[in-house]
């Protein structure tokens, strides 16, 4: 027995608790709602591949795994279905349970690194398509990146190494005694939801921590596309530019998203789009000096900041023109302000 099938088999025999129903979609079917229909045929393949255009026509794991929790909560069983059947075909090639990140066509073979936060949000979207449509082989499979998310991906944080830290995959990102990190692959709410599907309190922990990450980061630097930690500190990463930009713009997303709209990081990026006073969004600032560097007229970025400003959100009709991943955030920006949910706990196991 090789070792995918030795995990598939321990999945099998776990017992694992139903996810909390997400709120827009507990009950609700928008598999019909025009602008998933219009998200749908611009970027996702008949196959299930969910396509970048702007980016030589690849496929990453975050987009499959942003695609399948968008097709849970528009209730799109068909789309679930066949998202999961291209990324188990072609982005399942590792042997610890993690998903390639990313493919391009005309490669014979996916990328043999994994990226942790479409591992994450690939496992998240799997076990709530699990709930809602009935499946429990998408639980196993959800179980078994979780659980090789916690054995692979978190890493004692070198100041305290009794905190835990996501590495951006799981190998590539420690130099020596320091740590590389991606501030935007701390997604609370999935990292607790999966926590508490496999039992694993060290998943809930990385949000904690993670949490506590992100307050030093706003309360210093503010927070960076990438960062670095080792005994002398957290700072931004000396291997990228200190800039707030197109990763970290889904730090306060995410954070909302999570019931945690009080985060200091949400109240940092409020203050950035603040001071757009109506012009373009700005999208990428130098953390150094606080300039402008970019802005954008894409409404991806303005519904992330409707997002954080927290005034009425307004969604007009979904831009495909945009691209994917600005579309991907205007998607992602409207299922956030939808969740009810409050703050979310997690009471750690001794």
């Amino acid at each position: 027995m090789n070792r995918r099938s030795f995990l598939s088999t321990l999945t099998a025999l776990a017992v694992c608790a139903p996810l909390p129903a997400l709120a827009q979609s507990n009950g609700v079917d928008t598999v019909n709602d025009p602008d998933w229909t219009a998200w749908k045929a611009a970027f996702l393949m008949p196959d299930g591949r969910v396509v970048d255009h702007l980016q030589d026509q690849a496929t990453h794991s975050e987009a499959q795994g942003y695609g399948l929790v968008l097709s849970v909560i528009h209730g799109d069983h068909a789309v679930f279905n066949a998202i999961w059947a291209w990324t188990s075909a072609n982005l399942n090639r590792r042997d610890d349970g993690l998903l390639n990140w990313k493919l391009v066509p005309g490669q014979t073979e996916p990328e043999s690194m994994n990226a942790t936060d479409g591992d994450l949000f690939f496992a998240w979207g799997l076990a709530m398509g699990a709930d809602r449509f009935d499946i429990p082989e998408a639980r196993f499979r959800a179980v078994e990146i979780a659980k090789a998310i916690s054995d692979h991906c978190l890493y004692p944080d070198p100041r305290d190494r009794n905190r835990l830290i996501i590495l951006p995959a799981a190998e590539g990102f420690l130099r020596g005694t320091k740590a590389i990190i991606n501030p935007s692959y701390i997604m609370p709410r999935a990292l607790y939801d999966l926590s508490a599907l496999i039992q694993d309190p060290r998943l809930a922990q990385a949000a904690n921590d993670g949490l506590a990450l992100l307050d030093e980061l706003a309360a210093s630097t503010g927070i960076p596309n990438w960062a670095e930690v080792d005994i002398a500190g957290l700072r931004p990463s000396s291997e990228h530019m200190a800039h707030y930009g197109y990763d970290a713009v889904r730090v306060p997303l995410y954070l909302v998203w999570s019931g945690h709209r009080d985060h200091a990081a949400v109240a940092l990026a409020k203050g950035i789009y603040a001071r757009a006073a109506g012009r373009n969004t700005p999208v990428v600032i130098d953390l150094k000096d606080g300039a402008v560097l970019d802005t954008s007229t894409y409404e991806g970025f303005a519904a992330v900041h409707r997002l954080v400003d927290g005034r009425r959100f307004e969604t007009p009709e979904l831009d495909v023109e945009q691209g994917y991943y600005p579309a991907m955030l205007d998607m992602l920006s409207r299922v956030a302000n939808s969740e009810t949910s409050p703050a979310l706990t997690f009471a750690l196991k001794d």
